[in-house]
């Protein structure tokens, strides 16, 4: 699958040589990464995703856990906001 991205970013030129290196890097680890990432950002309980990935430790699978800056700055404020 990767060989084939790298293939088709080929044929579009120069300006997709960088994302076709980064490509070339790719691994089965990273399609298991982003699955775990993708289940953490959609909200799926924790231990779930845990289970799914077939981690022991539920330390192990936090590392899923990507607060969007601006959500969290959002959150933050809102908690934080004085009712002057």
């Amino acid at each position: 699958m990767f060989e084939n991205a790298v293939a088709n970013l080929a044929l579009t030129g120069e300006p997709a040589e960088r994302a076709a290196e980064r490509l070339r890097q790719a691994s089965a680890h990273w399609l298991r990464h982003t699955a775990g990432s993708h289940m953490m950002d959609r909200q799926v309980d924790l231990r779930y995703v845990r289970d799914n990935l077939g981690h022991a430790s539920i330390s192990t699978t936090s590392q899923y856990l990507h607060a969007d800056d601006d959500d969290r700055h959002r959150a933050t404020e809102s908690g934080l906001k004085l009712n002057w």
